[in-house]
């Protein structure tokens, strides 16, 4: 072990360096509680082992402003800073690859927080931990190569807070569960507002403008690269579409397929759809869109073979009365699977999720299977979307548990005829994980990815054979204001190459009222990697402010504008399309939400690199 040096509010100190690593320092320093100090010392092969303690007072991450991932540079006024030196030669790593370099903070309770900093020379950020509800955080540097970085120990929720800080350099365990690596990352998106014309409008027996409103957005691209976005407006106002032929630079509205139903249902409802529960769309290999909207009877679904300028819609598309939240995929130009959640009907009392299969491009669904069999006890909570494997046509969907404390991975490899039922993970007693559906996705390579959420991190779990074996959970956000977190969403691209979206604030609560909320994305280039590494961007500034809640119709009003999710699509470039509900850039006196659609414009793609 090694010491180190100590200087106590040195205001020259004004570090370029943004970074905290995560190494055992084992520096010891008496340092003068609520007043923040500056230690260095040296890392070698010799000296692997470096540990300071300190105490401090501040609120600094959760009074941090804007929506940027990491907190500005501290001075030695407001952080305690470690200036360090790493110097381990490349032969060293060479001949041990198992070795790395972690940065901690570790203190007595979880309502205070320390979040850990590592910056580079020239002031990039190398690693971050920022967790909250927990006693440590610890950054993962990898192999830290010889040179100059400082720390910054950030007291982000602390009175007179003592901790320990650390840095190390020591072999990991060929296993290591859990563990992540944190970057900023390079993403750059340019954003757009979908617009309708003013002409189209929507009344109900209680009044106009109730259903002014586009939220739940999904998009697709089909094989020459059209895209197209759909929305819901809630029952029975219908599902808004848009499309775009040009790479997402400019958007026609063409409509609402489910609107059809507004004049026969005989309810008294004037306006464009009376569809608009719950939406999915799907772009076929022929050109051909499928598109399904939940009514107040079932789901209406709807085939266009012309581009959306014309759709044939079954009302009752998927065959079974009294469904919820319906999901779309498809393995061909015939084969397409609709899947929901059925209440009550198999087993009264009971909910059960069920598959209905199109061999005709999603015209008819007269193959039924039962997922889940309320009779053997296996009962659905929310249920995520559905993806068929284009390699050997399996097809998977994901649920929880009523409880909420359960993840389940359901799969068939008959076509949809029958099915078995995976428990991917289940959580501590009194967590739940259900904020708001488990998202699914595949890579080019056919390994399965779910994300999922607990109110405050957002976890990514992989299966790379089809779903037997499982992954433990690892969090994907970090960042000052990405510490809470919710509804996240994965997409994937060539193999272990994914993106996950989610809404991120720097408020330690999903229901604060006062919670100012972005997007961010958080991408891997090696997500099958024992210890994955997430680059992480704000993709949008501020979109919403107040809490997000997901308890459905049982939200206080205002709370639940964004409603559930919103979708992703991969374009064949790499470059994802990101659309969202927003109702902070909207005229309240007429509109609830807009959809914004978000356009990769630069930065690492998961396709093609």
């Amino acid at each position: 072990m090694t010491g180190g040096s100590l200087t106590k509010n040195s205001a020259t100190v004004r570090p370029g360096w943004k970074t905290v690593v995560l190494l055992t320092f084992c520096i010891v320093a008496t340092a003068v509680p609520s007043m923040a100090g500056t230690f260095s010392g040296t890392l070698t092969t010799a000296a692997t082992s470096l540990t300071w303690n300190s105490t401090q007072t501040g609120v600094v991450g959760q009074t941090q402003t804007g929506t940027g991932v990491a907190n500005p540079p501290c001075t030695a006024t407001i952080c305690d800073l470690y200036n360090l030196t790493v110097n381990v030669p490349a032969t060293f790593y060479a001949a041990n690859p198992n070795s790395e370099v972690h940065v901690a903070a570790t203190w007595g309770s979880n309502l205070n927080e320390y979040d850990v900093y590592v910056y580079d020379a020239a002031g990039a950020l190398v690693g971050m931990a920022t967790q909250s509800g927990t006693t440590s955080n610890d950054a993962d540097l990898g192999q830290l190569p010889s040179g100059a970085y400082q720390v910054q120990i950030v007291p982000t929720v602390a009175v007179n807070t003592p901790y320990t800080g650390s840095i190390t350099l020591a072999a990991d365990p060929i296993l290591v569960p859990g563990r992540a690596r944190y970057r900023l990352g390079n993403a750059t998106f340019s954003s757009q507002a979908m617009t309708r014309p003013h002409s189209l409008y929507n009344t109900t027996p209680g009044g106009p403008i109730f259903f002014e409103q586009d939220a739940e957005p999904r998009i697709v691209h089909d094989p020459v690269g059209n895209l197209y976005l759909t929305a819901i407006q809630g029952v029975p106002a219908g599902s808004d579409t848009w499309k775009s032929m040009d790479g997402g630079s400019t958007w026609s509205y063409i409509g609402e397929p489910d609107g059809a139903q507004a004049a026969a249902s005989g309810l008294g409802f004037v306006g464009v759809g009376a569809g608009g529960g719950d939406e999915d769309i799907i772009a076929l290999p022929n050109g051909n869109v499928v598109m399904t909207s939940l009514w107040l009877g079932g789901n209406t679904t709807c085939v266009s073979s012309t581009g959306g300028d014309l759709w044939a819609c079954n009302p009752e598309g998927s065959t079974l009365p009294a469904d919820d939240r319906q999901w779309l995929a498809n393995f061909d130009s015939h084969i397409v699977y609709i899947t929901s959640k059925q209440l009550g009907a198999a087993l009264s009392g009971t909910d059960s999720i069920y598959v209905a299969k199109s061999i005709d491009g999603g015209v008819t669904f007269p193959l039924v299977s039962q997922v889940t069999t309320p009779e053997l006890g296996v009962q659905p909570g929310d249920q995520g979307n559905i993806l068929v494997d284009p390699n050997n046509g399996n097809v998977y969907t994901v649920f929880f548990s009523p409880g909420a404390d359960q993840l389940f991975l359901a799969k068939s490899v008959d076509g949809g005829q029958s099915w078995m039922l995976k428990l991917v993970f289940q959580a501590p007693a009194g967590v739940s994980i259900a904020h708001v559906f488990p998202s699914l996705a595949l890579d080019h390579a056919g390994n399965i990815y779910i994300a999922f959420s607990d109110g405050v991190t957002s976890f990514l779990t992989h299966s790379t054979n089809s779903g037997e074996a499982w992954s433990t959970p690892v969090r994907v956000n970090a960042g000052a204001n990405a510490k809470t977190t919710v509804e996240p969403w994965v997409v994937a691209g060539d193999a272990g190459k994914v993106n996950v979206f989610f809404y991120g604030t720097s408020d330690p609560s999903f229901n604060s009222s006062t919670a100012q909320w972005s997007i961010y994305m958080a991408q891997s280039q090696n997500a099958l990697a024992t210890v994955p590494t997430f680059s992480i961007t704000a993709a949008t500034g501020v979109m919403h402010i107040g809490a997000i809640c997901d308890n459905g119709l049982g939200c206080a009003s205002g709370t639940r504008n964004l409603l559930e999710y919103f979708y992703p699509d991969v374009y064949p470039d790499g470059n994802v399309f990101v659309p969202y509900p927003d109702d902070l850039h909207v005229d309240h006196t007429t509109t609830i939400t807009n959809v914004f659609v978000l356009k990769q414009t630069g930065g690492s793609k998961i396709i093609g690199q």
